[in-house]
């Protein structure tokens, strides 16, 4: 009997979601199973995004690069629309993610934060997940956690701050960069 594909969640106010999500798809790769490692509001240059396009397994998509606290006169409004296209692009390629045993969508919670999507769609679509490719697991990553995405999820963490130096250090290359 085929094992039913899961939906992890990592979400929080503190580091180590993306972390996370790379150290299971490095895990999936490791175990010969194929990778779509989908992020929004982070750019193509991010240093995790370089060493993951390196393996072979492991395919790397960026949408939404921008996000208006990183990028200067981006409009919440610009942001939206902006949002809303990427959004459509990522949609339109969902169905090519069917081949891989992983789809990771880092930071996509944020959009849950935002009011840019509603916790509905991503659900919505792990169940388009189900039914299309019932092996493949599912792993979203971002602060905007729901209830509904709690109670949907079959693992879920809580990535808790405890302590931090920002603001008073900038990002430091290799842990945030």
């Amino acid at each position: 009997m085929k094992r039913k594909g899961i939906l992890i969640v990592f979400s929080g106010d503190g580091k180590g979601k993306t972390s996370a999500a790379i150290g299971i798809a490095v895990r999936m790769v490791a175990q010969k199973k194929k990778v779509a490692y989908c992020t929004f509001f982070k750019q193509k240059s991010c240093s995790e995004l370089k060493v993951l396009k390196k393996l072979t397994d492991c395919k790397v998509f960026t949408f939404c690069e921008k996000y208006p606290s990183f990028s200067a006169g981006l409009t919440k409004k610009k942001f939206k629309d902006l949002f809303k296209k990427e959004w459509s692009k990522f949609l339109a390629k969902f169905y090519s993610f069917e081949k891989y045993h992983l789809l990771v969508i880092d930071e996509l919670l944020i959009a849950v934060r935002d009011g840019l999507i509603k916790d509905t769609e991503i659900i919505s679509l792990f169940e388009k997940v189900r039914k299309n490719n019932p092996g493949m697991h599912l792993l979203l990553t971002g602060r905007g956690m729901t209830d509904s995405i709690i109670n949907y999820a079959d693992v879920v963490t809580d990535m808790r701050c405890i302590k931090h130096p920002y603001p008073r250090i900038g990002a430091i290359k290799g842990i945030d960069l």
